[in-house]
């Protein structure tokens, strides 16, 4: 008996290691959602596509007031814009969450 059992055993009928494949690393990121979500580029935005109101603090009005009189916009482009780059800080499930809700109430 001069075969060991255990970790010290050696195998006499030991399986090939199969070929190791390296995955496909891209070095480019392709994204399937939009850069802007919320800015439709074909059409222009009326009075009648907005939203009529939405209650902030006054200061948030004033300092929003002053982004929008100081960047030359108008107040729903400069709401927009913040919109925009806080739904660009969120995770790309959250993303893909907030993209879904606003391409189904466009669609309406």
């Amino acid at each position: 008996m001069d075969e060991k059992i255990g970790l010290d055993a050696y195998r006499k009928n030991k399986t090939e290691r199969p070929p190791s494949v390296e995955p496909n690393s891209s070095e480019e990121q392709e994204r399937s959602r939009p850069e802007r979500l919320l800015v439709t580029e074909n059409k222009k935005l009326t009075t009648k596509d907005l939203p009529k109101s939405i209650r902030i603090s006054i200061a948030t009005h004033t300092a929003i007031s002053t982004i929008a009189t100081i960047e030359d916009m108008k107040i729903y482009e400069v709401i927009n814009t913040v919109v925009e780059n806080y739904i660009n800080d969120l995770p790309p499930q959250k993303q893909k969450l907030i993209k879904n809700s606003v391409k189904s109430v466009s669609e309406r």
